[in-house]
């Protein structure tokens, strides 16, 4: 093979691996993939990176190249190959790359989920063993995706006197369950750092402590980046009348309508879904609330023949500019188009499945039982709503990651 041509077939697969993986980024909460379509996904995504590995020296020179461009998806393929190597010149280069932002940092702990035990284990132990908080951070924060205890490195990383490196290690308590650690974030519930404040009481939350609650609230009724998060949290443990008083209070701003349909699908409560009907004759708020709808019943708008035609004149956001109401950001651009008169005949024969007041998911009432059932069956976003629920119902119980690669899933 000629230079020109080996360097094309390294380019090829590269910008394949980087794509792929934002593309993955998004499916794990896409409402159109199953875990099934995941799994088929991360093969094409590990076929990439194969092919980068077997390109030795001249595969990691473009990963290295690739890291000048502060894109997730390259970082994320040059970090797996760079972890995979063992190489302490590879890791210094990802790791640094990987302090520009979160959402690189992310990427970085992306790949170190991403790989297999024989490399995760004997790498594991230098990151969170390291001087660096940086190296120190990601190790951390991949034990929390991965679900393996640092044990004491967890504990020195949370009472680290370096912010970043705390909020890592509060996120992964929660994620582990290291219930151990709740005094050290019950200590945190008023700090004057936002950012530690929801670390502390997210990870409490979860590991059962609901005297965090209040404080955790609050980050779901103000505005702010953990606001969307955090109602996913919150509203599965208000209580009804606090849950409704929510709802009935973004109501009231048209601005925050996509907001609170989301939420009504958190909820569950199918004493909503004669409201969401009435929203789907909008088109501004028809697929939000079919959405939600879906969340609900379980039923797929388009397997049931409940779709309808795209409103004409309507203009439907694109995935690079979503419609942004207030602070709330509305990707619906790929989301099917209800049709209120089908979905009320529906609803009307089918209504009497589900019982006003009582909470459903995936058209199941949530029991443990039936989150197992859409863990193994459901969609990306339901599934991750089941291992929600289970991990707040049962702090004794792993908080389960819909987001690790798929076959491992299906295994």
């Amino acid at each position: 093979m000629s230079v020109a041509m080996n360097e094309d077939f390294i380019e090829r697969h590269f910008q394949e691996a980087s794509f792929l993986w934002s593309q993955r980024d998004r499916a794990v909460n896409d409402p159109d993939f199953t875990l099934k379509d995941l799994a088929v996904l991360d093969e094409r995504l590990e076929a990439q990176l194969d092919e980068l590995r077997k390109s030795g020296q001249h595969g990691w020179t473009r990963c290295d190249e690739g890291l000048n461009d502060d894109i997730p998806g390259t970082l994320f393929a040059a970090s797996v190959i760079a972890f995979e190597s063992g190489s302490k010149e590879r890791i210094e280069r990802v790791v640094e790359a990987s302090g520009h932002c979160q959402r690189m940092f992310r990427a970085a702990v992306s790949a170190l989920g991403w790989l297999s035990d024989d490399y995760f284990r004997p790498l594991i132990k230098s990151l969170v063993d390291a001087k660096s908080w940086q190296h120190r951070s990601l190790g951390i924060a991949a034990c929390g995706i991965r679900r393996v205890n640092p044990r004491a490195y967890l504990n020195k990383a949370a009472e680290s006197s370096n912010l970043f490196l705390k909020l890592s290690a509060f996120k992964a308590a929660g994620e582990l369950k290291r219930l151990d650690l709740l005094p050290v974030l019950q200590e945190h519930f008023k700090h004057d750092v936002s950012a530690c404040r929801y670390e502390a009481t997210r990870a409490a939350l979860l590991m059962g402590d609901h005297s965090a609650l209040d404080a955790f609230s609050a980050f779901a009724l103000s505005e702010g980046k953990y606001k969307l998060p955090a109602l996913h949290i919150a509203l599965r443990l208000v209580d009804v009348s606090k849950a409704h008083e929510w709802l009935k209070e973004q109501s009231k701003i048209p601005e925050r309508r996509p907001e609170m349909l989301m939420c009504i699908g958190i909820v569950g409560n199918p004493l909503y879904v004669p409201m969401l009907i009435k929203q789907m004759a909008k088109p501004m708020f028809a697929q939000m609330a079919g959405s939600a709808f879906s969340m609900i019943t379980g039923v797929e708008l388009g397997e049931a023949g409940l779709v309808g035609a795209r409103p004409e004149g309507f203009k439907e956001a694109s995935n690079d500019k979503p419609v942004e109401t207030g602070k709330f950001v509305n990707r619906v651009s790929n989301l099917p188009w209800p049709d209120a008169d089908r979905v009320e005949h529906w609803w009307q024969e089918k209504q009497s499945d589900f019982q006003p007041g009582e909470r459903f998911l995936s058209g199941r009432s949530i029991t443990r039982e039936n989150c197992l059932w859409v863990l193994k069956n459901r969609n990306q976003r339901d599934r991750q709503a089941a291992a929600l629920e289970l991990a707040l119902r049962h702090p004794e119980a792993q908080y389960i990651n819909t987001r690790v690669f798929g076959p491992w899933q299906q295994k």
